[in-house]
C-alpha cells in the first residue's frame, strides 16, 4: 500500500494538490458543520432554529466529511509514514481527532435519544469540548507541515 501511493503522488500529475484540496473541503464540510452543532447546543448561534431540526440537518455533513477526509489524507501518511509519525504534531492532531470523534459520537447518540433537547450542563459541556477539539485538530493538522518551526532541532 506504501508503494502504491507514493507512485500514485509521484506520477499522477496534479494528484497531491487535488487530493489536499479535496481533504480542505471536507474539513470546512466538517468545520461548518460541527461548528455550527456545537455553537447551538451552547446557545451561541440559530437561536431561531429548534436544536433538533439542526442537528437532523447537519450531523450527516459530518459523517460524510469524514470518510471524504481519510479517503483524502490517507495516501500522504501511506507515503510518508516517517514525516506524520515521527511528527509531534501530528500526535496532537491524532489525540484531537479521537477526542472529537468520541465527543461528536457521544452528541450524536444523545440526538438520536432526544438527550440533546435538555441542553443541561452536560450537554453544553459536552458541545464545549467538540467545539475545541475539532478546532484543535483543525489548526494541528495545519501545523504538520510547520513542525520545524515550532521544534527547533537541539
Amino acid at each position: 500500500m506504501t508503494e502504491l501511493s507514493i507512485q500514485l503522488l509521484s506520477t499522477v500529475p496534479g494528484l497531491p494538490p487535488v487530493l489536499q484540496t479535496v481533504h480542505l473541503l471536507g474539513l470546512a464540510m466538517l468545520m461548518a458543520s460541527a461548528v455550527m452543532m456545537d455553537l447551538r447546543l451552547l446557545s451561541l448561534a440559530g437561536r431561531g432554529q429548534q436544536v433538533q431540526e439542526m442537528l437532523q440537518r447537519l450531523f450527516p455533513w459530518v459523517f460524510w466529511a469524514l470518510p471524504i477526509m481519510l479517503v483524502s489524507g490517507l495516501p500522504f501518511l501511506l507515503a510518508r509514514p516517517q514525516r506524520y509519525l515521527n511528527n509531534p504534531v501530528f500526535a496532537y492532531k491524532a489525540a484531537f481527532l479521537c477526542l472529537a470523534l468520541i465527543v461528536t459520537f457521544l452528541l450524536w447518540l444523545g440526538f438520536r435519544r432526544g438527550v440533546t433537547q435538555q441542553r443541561g450542563w452536560p450537554i453544553k459541556a459536552l458541545a464545549l469540548v467538540s467545539l475545541v477539539a475539532w478546532v484543535m485538530t483543525a489548526m494541528s493538522g495545519r501545523w504538520i507541515a510547520y513542525a520545524d518551526y515550532l521544534f527547533w532541532p537541539g
